[in-house]
């Protein structure tokens, strides 16, 4: 952590705290061990060919052993540059997963390459790739074994294919579990029998997030974000032993100082912070995973995000949008019709980027515009990464700026900060008669 990052900045201390990590104590997560052999060597050496060729083309080997596809519109129209490249989607995001074996006539894609037609297993993830050409397959055969040793959802497949392959077991099903029995703050890798289950006949047992894979189903099944499994299926290159991604109840650590706190439990945003930071005890597997890094940024945004609207869409009462005139506007106008008013969601001006939060903003410049009169000055400020701090940390993991966002973001927002503390405090134009 940076000095100026610390919770009380307007204090000098020899013993700063921090919130942006660990929410000053009260966030305990497993730290993440050592990825194995041949992961580690491919990740973290900058010398070997064969490695160099895994770090560039990282997300399309993590995609060939993905378990899980990604149900997003991804827009390609960004790295057509010179710029660094940039992962962007449209709309919303989740991931869906098909049947343990393809339908007839098509090939198998995702999970079903685990147990349909193993024996050409290489060469059926080659050849569903536009960008095999650049592959190395020495590459994809280690990556193969290491999954099937360590991976328990790998086990796991591989397990159903060799039911699959005898016929005691017609009409076999997978339970992808969604509960834990373990602690979630605590380092309990799950064993291969909690995070799946064959099941042979029919089920009714499964819990409302738990994933019932059929034998042969044409529709795909989308996979609850509170998932524990949601991130280690889509990422096996960022979780190669399985572990656990975010799952609901995990409790805060027992804190002096969280005794007056009104939630108890880890949030989406708590548990993306813990895993953005870098610890000199723990494993750098997300951090170096470059490209497939900023996926898994973005992918964790579209989860807060998603929860968050989630949390709007179900507490509507709550937040009294039914007292809203334009609402009862057109439900008493005579000319709409049922079917074309549908559900409306309102999204209240505390959720960032909705149209009221827009106009909040506008209304309040304005405002200030009326009273004091209009601004004299209009800064515009963009970040460099060539900026010494952001140089430093970068040279210190043998990456580039663009592998880091985390670091630029974080760099910006206390350069930022630093500025509006001059223009506020520091009387550089004079003095500052209103702000927002």
């Amino acid at each position: 952590m940076w000095y100026d990052e610390r919770i009380n900045k307007d204090k000098q201390t020899n013993k700063p705290r921090f919130s942006l990590c660990c929410s000053d104590g009260k966030i305990q997560l497993p730290l993440l061990h050592e990825p194995p052999h041949p992961l580690n060597h491919l990740l973290f050496n900058n010398q070997d060919p064969k490695a160099k060729n895994f770090q560039q083309y990282i997300q399309i080997y993590n995609l060939m052993f993905a378990f899980t596809s990604p149900g997003i519109k991804f827009d390609k129209s960004y790295n057509t540059g010179k710029g660094p490249p940039t992962f962007r989607i449209h709309g919303q995001t989740h991931h869906l997963i098909g049947s343990l074996l393809p339908m007839p006539n098509n090939p198998p894609k995702f999970a079903q390459l685990y147990i349909y037609d193993t024996d050409n297993e290489i060469i059926n993830k080659l050849s569903q790739n536009p960008m095999h050409d650049m592959l190395d397959e020495q590459i994809i055969i280690a990556i193969k074994d290491m999954l099937d040793h360590h991976n328990h959802y790998a086990q796991r497949f591989r397990m159903a294919r060799d039911k699959l392959h005898s016929t005691a077991a017609p009409d076999l099903k997978m339970k992808l579990i969604s509960q834990r029995q373990t602690d979630g703050r605590l380092y309990n890798l799950p064993t291969t029998t909690e995070v799946a289950a064959l099941i042979v006949g029919d089920e009714h047992s499964a819990d409302k997030r738990d994933i019932i894979i059929e034998k042969q189903f044409v529709l795909l099944k989308r996979i609850h974000e509170l998932h524990p499994a949601y991130l280690s299926l889509q990422y096996p290159l960022l979780y190669p032993k399985g572990e656990d991604g975010y799952r609901l109840n995990i409790p805060h650590k027992d804190h002096a100082n969280i005794h007056a706190a009104k939630r108890k439990q880890v949030t989406l945003h708590e548990y993306f912070c813990y895993r953005l930071q870098s610890r000199t005890n723990e494993a750098q597997t997300i951090l170096h995973s470059r490209r497939l890094f900023r996926q898994w940024i973005v992918d964790g945004y579209c989860m807060i995000e998603s929860q968050k609207l989630n949390y709007v869409k179900k507490h509507q009462q709550q937040l009294r949008v039914d007292k809203y005139i334009n609402l009862t506007g057109s439900n008493d106008h005579f000319e709409t019709l049922g079917r074309d008013r549908g559900k409306r969601i309102i999204l209240p001006s505390s959720f960032v980027g909705s149209q009221r939060y827009m106009e909040q903003l506008y209304f309040d410049g304005m405002a200030i515009c009326g009273h004091l009169g209009f601004p004299d000055l209009f800064l515009t400020m963009t970040c460099n990464p060539t900026w010494p701090e952001i140089q430093r940390k970068v040279t210190q993991s043998n990456l580039t700026p663009n592998n880091c966002p985390d670091i630029i973001t974080r760099v910006f927002k206390i350069k930022l900060n630093q500025l509006m503390n001059d223009l506020k405090h520091g009387n550089i134009f004079g003095n500052i008669i209103g702000c927002k």
